[in-house]
């Protein structure tokens, strides 16, 4: 990939809303040679699936009958996203299962035969997939444009995954977060990208000091990371860039 390329998909992390975020990827999709796409993400592997961030445009019909169904807990594709970080190509060898195979044809007669899913594995264990199809053409076809594009699928999902973590609503146990007031200023200041020994001279206190901030913020939060914080604070609204 050429870097016109790279900087086309770090246009993501600039959009600030999913309409646009949507536009974009649909851009990215059809110019790929796929047809429609379906990202789903969700807090964790074992959230509450009402709750998952859903973008795309898989024809509605067939997403409420997928939920209504309960496909998610058969279909071989989301469990193999569940323990594996490796894309996974449409094929009727996946669906062995006499259930597996209703979903297959279910899909099937929404025009969803051919394409492939990607996992998606965020850095505090978000848990989706990212599906896209390929309208109107066979299987043989279909894999071709897959692996013409896999290079370009594999940039595409991370930036997706990176860029659509701002819209993911935060776990339900972090509501109760409650910061002080110094806590939330040297996070906000995080947010917008600055360092430990600039935002102790902003607020006029110690390196240390922020860093001791930054030790209670992740603990409240539950988190590890510093960005993982900011993340759940955006999504709190708890702060704002």
């Amino acid at each position: 990939m050429d870097l016109e390329a790279i900087e086309a998909f770090l246009d993501f992390n600039r959009l600030s809303t999913i309409n646009e975020w949507r536009a974009c990827m649909k851009e990215r999709v059809l110019r790929l040679g796929f047809s429609r796409f379906l990202f789903c993400l969700r807090s964790s592997v074992k959230a509450d699936s009402r709750d998952a961030l859903v973008i795309g445009d898989f024809p509605t019909a067939w997403n409420e009958a997928y939920d209504r169904a309960g496909y998610a807990k058969i279909d071989p594709v989301e469990l193999h996203c569940m323990h594996s970080v490796l894309p996974v190509i449409w094929t009727d060898r996946l669906y062995t299962s006499s259930n597996q195979r209703v979903l297959r044809e279910e899909a099937a007669s929404y025009g969803l035969i051919n394409g492939v899913t990607l996992a998606l594995h965020g850095p505090q264990g978000q848990f989706g997939t990212f599906g896209l199809s390929i309208d109107g053409v066979d299987e043989h076809v279909a894999k071709v444009v897959i692996r013409e594009n896999w290079l370009e699928l594999s940039w595409l999902k991370d930036v997706a995954l990176q860029s659509a973590l701002k819209f993911l609503r935060a776990p339900k146990v972090a509501n109760g977060v409650r910061l002080t007031r110094r806590e939330k200023e040297v996070l906000q200041w995080s947010a917008i990208g600055k360092t430990s020994w600039e935002i102790s001279n902003i607020c006029n206190c110690s390196e240390a000091n922020v860093d001791f901030h930054f030790k209670n913020i992740r603990r409240k939060f539950g988190v590890t990371s510093r960005n993982a914080a900011v993340v759940q604070a955006l999504s709190m609204q708890i702060i704002q860039v």
